[in-house]
């Protein structure tokens, strides 16, 4: 979705979705349908591990008992032996000299002005009261058909919807608990002030992703959101081509997110998201990413929506790092990160944690833009068997 980031005391003002669990996963702090911390991850291995390379596929990682996409889906692929993208420098020189700014923080009371990250909710849909929302905006910047390229639910057996046009969802119902964290936190300013104020959300009873975008609390105990897109987490279906999500990439948000469960595990087993500004992505966008914007030109010298970067692997971890950012360091080589957004420079985005460690965020953002390369994904999109529609990565 479009993006528009606001600066305050240089850290972006993100999204921070609340981190809910079944009980018996659920860490201290945290509670069930909108809580403060997430739910066990995928499975953990020594400090900086890195699994098969060959982009062989991997482990999926696990939210509220769901998986985040199949093991053979391209976020959970393992890419660090494919070629470098013949465009990576001139990339690299549009992005400019930028250190890693970790887009999140260790605040988790939303109503505080440094919460920062994209937290997420876990819920029981089959018990669930389901939220009614309307596609709105008070933001007359906001004026497209943001129904047209958006998946909703309707009636009492919630049926999913897509796209959600009026006709066929003239009430259209989302997973969204009674007190959900939201990107941002909940703001009920009626002008509905310019935020992407994202909502996450797994079902877990039917392990479905739900994401709404520019949320807003109306007056009627509802939700006033301009954009929002369903997953099912068991599938690798990609969203149809050319439709945005609440990720202006097309992407599945969560399934990019730094998590700080996994990181102290030792274990980032997926690639992350990272945005920079409008103005330096192409308008053209490459697999698996399924729509663009339209801020930037059509220069080659600019990376197009959904481009894969990598660290690469003669980046030195020094051994006095973190165990957490020893396992960002290790994502970042193995899976990568993909431009999912515009935004500020070299932000990846994570949840808000009070578990992430003060030194993460320092030893991270030491890294800097001429210590990554832009990966060749065609190396697999010319694979037979290949599909642009599914996330799933052929066997070489």
């Amino acid at each position: 979705m479009k993006s528009s980031r606001r600066i305050l005391g240089g850290l972006a003002l993100a999204c921070l979705a609340g981190c809910g669990a079944d009980a018996a996963t659920v860490p201290p702090g945290a509670s069930v349908d909108g809580g403060a911390a997430s739910d066990g991850g995928g499975p953990t291995a020594a400090d900086g591990a890195r699994p098969a390379t060959d982009a062989s596929a991997g482990t999926s990682p696990v939210v509220g008992g769901c998986p985040l996409f199949p093991g053979d889906f391209i976020f959970n692929t393992a890419i660090d032996s494919l070629p470098v993208d013949p465009g990576s420098a001139a990339y690299l020189a549009t992005i400019g000299t930028r250190k890693v700014h970790l887009d999140m923080g260790t605040q988790t009371d939303q109503s505080k002005p440094d919460f920062y990250g994209i937290p997420y909710n876990v819920v029981k849909g089959a018990s669930l009261t389901w939220a009614g929302a309307k596609y709105y905006s008070a933001d007359p910047g906001l004026s497209w058909d943001a129904r047209a390229e958006s998946d909703c639910a309707t009636g009492p057996g919630h049926t999913l919807v897509s796209p959600c046009t009026a006709g066929a969802a003239p009430s259209p119902v989302f997973p969204i608990p009674a007190a959900p964290l939201v990107e941002g936190g909940v703001d009920a300013t009626p002008s509905q002030p310019y935020a992407d104020h994202h909502i996450l959300v797994v079902d877990s009873d039917a392990c479905r992703l739900w994401e709404t975008y520019h949320s807003y609390p109306d007056a009627k105990g509802g939700w006033d959101i301009f954009g929002s897109a369903s997953w099912d987490l068991r599938s690798n279906a990609l969203r149809n081509d050319t439709w945005t999500s609440a990720d202006a990439a097309g992407f599945p948000m969560l399934a990019l997110l730094l998590r700080a469960d996994e990181a102290a595990a030792g274990a980032i087993r997926h690639a992350l998201r990272f945005t920079i500004q409008s103005n330096k992505i192409r308008k053209g966008y490459v697999w698996p990413a399924r729509h663009l914007t339209s801020n930037g030109t059509t220069s080659a010298n600019l990376p197009p929506m959904g481009q894969l970067f990598r660290l690469k692997a003669g980046y030195a971890v020094p051994p006095t790092f973190h165990t957490q950012s020893k396992a960002i360091v290790a994502a970042l080589k193995t899976y990568g990160m993909y431009i999912a957004d515009g935004g500020s420079d070299l932000f990846v985005t994570g949840e808000p944690s009070v578990t992430w460690d003060a030194t993460t965020f320092g030893e991270v953002q030491s890294i800097v833009t001429t210590d990554f390369e832009a990966v060749d994904i065609t190396a697999i999109t010319s694979r037979a068997g290949f599909d642009p529609n599914s996330g799933a990565v052929p066997p070489k």
